[in-house]
């Protein structure tokens, strides 16, 4: 995306710094205490506005120069919608969530700066360093976006610039594919009766990650992401999608064409190219690891508390 593009009127004189007044509404979630704390580093005078905070989010957009929305994704929409009217020039918006095209529209309705942010991390992480930011200067000149892609470079944080559409785009295979395959894989396994641990005396390690994988993926929100999967505007032709390639491959199933499915596994090996053997590589690595960790749990050791 052309960080320069701007979509309203805004004074180059105006300027942000670490004495600017921040106010994370939402603060008291993950996400917004992790960003509470990002700030923090830097000297940001920070205030919190949450459901049971003296500060109302009224007041924190009246009183902040720079306002961040850390809110549940179904409620993104409707409570910028509530505040946005507060919003004044020179104020810089930002949201914290996993969709990027409704939030960010909602953010241009003001006289704000506005760029949408999707932290690819969780609110627990240790540290920054290394993690991925997807972001999107909607409205800010290139001088104030290249101010904030620095505080954000500044703790090791790679930042992936994109458009709100090209986001969801993404985000539609990275979340909506991935999330929905394993969530058919629990209802599946719901509707077979199978007990889970019992499928773990015959796993090998791979499928034991996969597993794992699920099973993280279910200790979770709900709402998080019932969200992700209802609301991103690409769901539909994933749904479509998939539905197709159920019926190719019942139909292979019925007409017992294993060549068909030999045939369709090759193509879609020709499709992902080299990415296969890195990750073949990549996953051969953590695979050791996982043997590793499995064994010294059995074995009641701390794994790898030497290094």
């Amino acid at each position: 995306m052309d960080a320069s593009s701007l979509s309203g009127p805004i004074d180059p004189g105006l300027q942000w710094s670490e004495k600017s007044a921040v106010a994370i509404i939402g603060g008291q979630g993950e996400m917004g205490r992790l960003f509470t704390k990002f700030f923090t580093s830097y000297g940001f005078p920070v205030q919190v506005a949450d459901l049971d905070t003296p500060l109302t989010p009224e007041c924190a957009m009246r009183e902040s120069d720079i306002v961040v929305f850390a809110v549940p994704l179904h409620k993104t929409v409707a409570i910028i919608g509530e505040l946005v009217s507060l919003a004044r020039p020179g104020q810089l918006l930002m949201d914290l969530t996993s969709l990027k095209s409704a939030p960010v529209k909602e953010m241009l309705r003001s006289p704000a700066s506005v760029v949408g942010l999707h932290p690819m991390f969780g609110g627990r992480v240790a540290t920054f360093a290394g993690q991925t930011l997807a972001a999107c200067p909607a409205r800010i000149s290139p001088q104030r976006w290249q101010w904030l892609r620095g505080l954000f470079v500044a703790r090791g944080i790679r930042v992936k610039e994109c458009t709100p559409e090209e986001h969801d785009r993404m985000m539609s295979i990275i979340q909506v594919l991935f999330h929905l395959m394993t969530m058919l894989a629990g209802r599946t396994l719901r509707k077979l009766g199978i007990d889970i641990r019992e499928t773990l005396e015959y796993t090998s390690p791979i499928y034991r990650i996969e597993m794992n994988l699920a099973g993280r993926i279910f200790a979770q929100s709900p709402e998080l992401y019932a969200a992700i999967t209802q609301m991103n505007p690409n769901t539909g032709q994933i749904l479509a999608q998939l539905k197709e390639s159920l019926e190719v491959y019942e139909d292979f199933y019925k007409s017992e064409d294993l060549q068909g499915i030999m045939d369709d596994f090759s193509q879609s090996a020709d499709h992902l190219g080299d990415f296969c053997s890195d990750a073949y590589r990549e996953s051969s690595a953590l695979l050791d690891f996982s043997v590793e960790l499995a064994n010294n749990i059995r074995n009641g050791s701390n794994p790898r508390s030497d290094k």
